[in-house]
């Protein structure tokens, strides 16, 4: 394995795993798990874009959670920065990038579709009228690269589409702060877990896209990367639920473990790499 990636590098091995020209990649990402990165965050971004092309859109979460701790939070699209990782920053910050508006869940986009996905998100996150949701509309492809299923947010659509027993509505009052410095009411709802909550497992839902041969499994240099389309994950995950209502629950001591790369125990932040060694660490 390369021990230092490049852009070029990188965008063939997105094009190996079967990323689209033109198509809607929404990419949870860790850029430790790929290793040492010859351009950092700037390469990768720029891999992914040359990968979609100029009709392609490539979607981040760039979320803010540290609102979620302070008493009547507000929300600064243009300013607050993503809490998700050096390439989802680097995706906000690029010029024409367009975000959407959620006190902790936005979304930034670059591409051809970016404002028609990131125009409205209303008080849930994972409702039929926002981002999220529009990406299913899009047959969009979700792209791990080097993180677990355990990362991956869209799968909330689901939970939320079935109304799990789990979960709880909480109401915040919040504000978002426009351009010109004003605020403006922001009514958001999370969809909190309640008592007794044993958190998620998402890697069952990731095991059986797997298994039925719905989801392409590569390396992008260290990172175990894994590419699906989310109607697919959508379908699927629904299909399932209807015989194993706890399909997105731990049931165990350990989360599920995937056929493919080493999950790192990192909670709320887990890796998938090929070797936990070569996890780039900044001195």
């Amino acid at each position: 394995m390369e021990l230092t990636l490049t852009r070029k590098k990188i965008a063939a091995a997105l094009d190996a795993l079967g990323a689209v020209p033109a198509s809607v990649i929404f990419v949870h990402s860790s850029m430790s798990s790929m290793g040492r990165v010859e351009g950092g965050a700037a390469a990768v971004v720029d891999a992914l874009l040359d990968v979609l092309g100029p009709a392609g859109t490539l979607v981040v979460p760039t979320f803010t959670f540290a609102h979620s701790r302070r008493s009547g939070p507000v929300f600064d699209p243009a300013h607050d920065p993503s809490e998700m990782g050096r390439i989802t920053e680097e995706t906000r910050t690029r010029r024409g990038a367009q975000r959407s508006c959620h006190l902790l869940h936005s979304i930034a986009a670059l591409g051809s579709h970016a404002g028609e996905i990131t125009a409205v998100h209303g008080p849930s996150a994972w409702a039929a009228d926002g981002p999220f949701w529009k990406l299913h509309e899009l047959n969009a492809q979700i792209l791990l690269l080097g993180v677990p299923y355990l990362r991956c947010t869209y799968f909330h659509l689901l939970e939320q589409l079935v109304q799990v027993s789990y979960r709880r509505w909480r109401a915040v009052e919040a504000h978002a702060r426009a351009p010109d410095g004003s605020l403006r009411p922001l009514p958001t709802f999370v969809y909190s877990p309640g008592p007794g909550f044993p958190g998620n497992d998402f890697n069952k839902l990731g095991n059986l896209l797997e298994r039925r041969g719905l989801a392409r499994v590569g390396t992008v240099g260290n990172a175990v990367a894994r590419l699906f389309s989310a109607r697919d994950a959508l379908d699927l995950g629904l299909a399932q639920y209807r015989k194993d209502r706890h399909l997105f629950l731990l049931t165990g001591a350990r989360c599920t473990q995937l056929r493919d790369g080493v999950l790192t125990e990192e909670l709320n932040s887990e890796k998938s790499v090929v070797d936990p060694a070569r996890i780039y660490r900044r001195s």
